[in-house]
């Protein structure tokens, strides 16, 4: 999926407006750890959020044929409730043209990386990143990707920024509805379409959102 082509924002951005839709949230603010969808008044986990954002992206450059994916498995360790196995996620710049937005960002760090090595994760039921706090040796820490779709909002005129202030404009953002659906729905099929990946990405990019000590940002 690529709307940013056609001048909508990428599809990280469209989700992280629809993010009530995916990500577990509440009405209410609470202090930490959470961060507040544009234009509704419901606030959802900060890293989650941006695990969900940065996955998508990753793997709308793969869909675009920008990038390739590989895992290498490593050795596993045995214990008395089953087996944890260590995984490595390499990537491969297939495209270095230049993109826009936070696609963009990820590409080119991938570009610059010297071995492609995205992150590692390990587990045995699930998968749970390992204590990095970079993806492909950027740091995402939240609040990344929070910072990177204000600025894809505000190339195509749907915020503004007065006096340091981050403003949506709701009137603009309502008329990406449809294109929000659009990418909820590739999401979703994503995940089934290509599940080990999608629970690999997610948990290096959990990992690295929470920063060096674990923390969500808000």
């Amino acid at each position: 999926m690529d709307p940013k082509s056609d001048g909508i924002p990428s599809v990280g951005c469209l989700l992280f407006l629809a993010a009530d839709q995916l990500v577990a949230h509440r009405p209410n603010m609470v202090p930490f750890y959470m961060t507040r969808v544009p234009c509704k008044r419901v606030w959802v986990h900060s890293v989650h959020l941006s695990a969900m954002v940065l996955t998508a992206t990753f793997l709308s450059l793969q869909e675009s044929g920008h990038l390739s994916f590989r895992i290498h498995e490593g050795p596993s360790t045995n214990f008395p409730g089953g087996v944890i196995t260590s995984l490595t996620l390499y990537t491969e710049v297939l495209d270095s043209a230049v993109r826009p937005g936070l696609p963009g960002e990820l590409l080119s760090a991938a570009i610059e990386s010297s071995d492609g090595r995205v992150g590692t994760a390990k587990g045995s039921a699930g998968l749970w990143g390992t204590d990095e706090a970079y993806v492909l040796g950027l740091s995402v820490a939240y609040p990344y990707v929070k910072y990177a779709v204000r600025r894809e909002l505000a190339e195509v005129g749907a915020s503004t920024k007065s006096w340091g202030v981050f403003r949506p404009d709701c009137a603009r953002i309502a008329l990406l509805e449809a294109v929000c659906a659009d990418a909820v729905r590739w999401w979703k099929q994503q995940q089934t379409a290509a599940p080990r990946l999608c629970a690999l990405l997610l948990a290096i990019c959990r990992t690295a959102s929470a920063g060096p000590r674990g923390g969500g940002g808000l």
